[in-house]
């Protein structure tokens, strides 16, 4: 870190003053803390099960991403390479380069969103969260990465309204304590607890424990509980993830278009800032659906955004988020099951060989997702081809959208791969930087791991079953996609 100082100092550039206080490591440690404690007394007083092992998951990753905004607040460095038109972060554990000409927004905001920053109250990739203080904070837009500082007042930071970036806007946060916060915190621990971890469950059943209450009105309060939280989850993600409603006067006839196509009225199209290409729906049911696009596919081509509109209607005609549910649950329970009734068969075995019994239970949560993908990449298959059937141009509009969308995708995950940096052989790396692409077919292995375990079938394999069949959905697409699965698995 420090030859890497001396070389960007030789280089003339200059080092922009960050403003440092402990207070903002203290609101991470305090969110942290409440998840922490769950586990603590879950593993303290809790039952033994499959949930110990994602706690244990989930409490080994906080405690690293603590470590990480501990060395980050301490050794976090700034530079602007006026030469390069660069900003360098450099840092105990990366060193990142920033050119300038790939920044399309400039915003500040009068302190950290820290609701917004925090890793777990994000569905997606968390942002660059480079924040050492509670003060001004500068938020800059590049491709494919959101990056979050805070320099110091005195610092000047014109060199960052340059070419296109000639306004700047100035929002008001409030801080995440403040009664006009109380709802968005609340939703977003909610939102933290049960949909992204298990923390909320853990709870239950650590009181539970401590209670005496027996496993079956336990395990009956516990898919109570379930069934609650899947009811209320569109209203829970539309405040974690703080959505509002699109009102984009070029892109409402586009949206009334294919969700009437669809016959559905009746559902609101949202969207959520993210640096990641995305479109997700939302709900229980029709009359609780939503669809959400991030603030970055807004930016596609309305064609490409029509497509994925059309994908994102079936999977809420069809009640494919319902019914995911529905089939993992049962997934969970055939598991959970087993282990009780192996439990009941063989005791005494069991108690001698602990270490068959973690091995065991570890390979189980590994094979889940293979389990999942198989009626999941089923329902996206399914959207792809029904969806087409909605759009004017039928399987070729589908196509040419998930074309699109992978080229953006392919091209921001390129951008923010590239800034990280090997300072001394940077030249050389950029030489050797492959391009991404995921429409290209990959060697056997990854077909494999992506058909086998990915919710989603390989993007090549999407867009060339879509220009290679007819416009409609049927059994022979089923076929298709069930002898692809196993076909595309094997080597060359």
């Amino acid at each position: 870190m420090k030859e890497i100082i001396d070389q960007l100092k030789e280089q003339g550039a200059r080092e922009i003053v960050l403003s440092k206080n402990k207070e903002r490591l203290l609101a991470d440690l305090l969110f942290s803390g409440f998840f922490i404690v769950i586990a603590v007394l879950y593993f303290l007083f809790g039952p033994n099960s499959a949930i110990t092992f994602i706690l244990l998951y989930s409490f080994i990753s906080l405690f690293v991403g603590l470590t990480k905004r501990v060395g980050l607040l301490r050794s976090l460095r700034l530079f602007y390479a006026e030469h390069e038109e660069a900003l360098y972060a450099v840092s105990l554990f990366e060193t990142k380069k920033y050119p300038l000409k790939e920044l399309s927004e400039v915003s500040v905001q009068t302190r950290p969103d820290v609701l917004q920053l925090f890793q777990l109250f994000s569905l997606f990739s968390p942002n660059i969260d480079y924040t050492t203080s509670m003060g001004k904070t500068w938020k800059l837009s590049f491709s494919g990465e959101k990056v979050y500082l805070t320099p110091d007042p005195l610092e000047s930071m014109d060199f960052l309204l340059k070419g296109e970036i000639h306004k700047m806007e100035e929002f008001e946060v409030k801080p995440f304590y403040h009664p006009k916060n109380w709802k968005r915190l609340l939703g977003k621990w909610y939102f933290a607890a049960t949909v992204k971890g298990v923390g909320a469950y853990a709870a239950l059943l650590t009181l539970f424990t401590l209670l005496g209450i027996g496993p079956i009105a336990t395990t009956a309060v516990i898919i109570l509980f379930w069934i609650f939280n899947l009811w209320i989850s569109d209203r829970v993600l539309k405040i974690a993830l703080d959505m509002r409603k699109i009102d984009d006067p070029d892109l409402l006839p586009i949206i009334e278009k294919v969700f009437s196509r669809a016959g559905l009225s009746h559902v609101d199209i949202y969207v959520t800032e993210s640096a990641e290409y995305n479109g997700f729906a939302i709900g229980a049911n029709i009359g609780r659906s939503l669809v959400a696009l991030t603030s970055e596919t807004l930016k596609l081509p309305h064609e490409a955004i029509e497509g994925i509109l059309a994908h994102e209607a079936i999977h809420v005609k069809k009640r494919d988020v319902l019914i995911g549910q529905l089939l993992r649950f049962a997934l969970i329970g055939l598991v959970f099951a087993g282990v009780f009734l192996i439990h009941e068969a063989f005791p005494n075995w069991l108690e001698h060989n602990q270490i068959f019994v973690f091995l065991g239970l570890w390979l189980l949560i590994f094979l889940l997702p293979a389990f999942q993908s198989l009626f999941t990449q089923w329902m996206e298959v399914r959207a792809d081809h029904l969806g087409a059937t909605l759009l004017d141009g039928g399987n070729a509009q589908m196509a040419n959208s998930l074309t699109i969308l992978c080229e953006y995708q392919d091209r921001a995950l390129e951008k923010s791969v590239g800034y990280h940096i090997d300072f001394k052989n940077e030249q050389e790396a950029n030489k050797k930087d492959k391009k991404i692409s995921s429409l290209e077919r990959d060697s056997w292995f990854f077909r494999f791991l992506e058909f086998q375990f990915m919710p989603h079938p390989p993007m090549y394999w999407r867009v060339h079953a879509l220009q290679t069949t007819e416009t409609e959905w049927s059994i022979r697409k089923i076929k298709l996609w069930w002898c692809s699965r196993f076909r595309e698995s094997l080597p060359n």
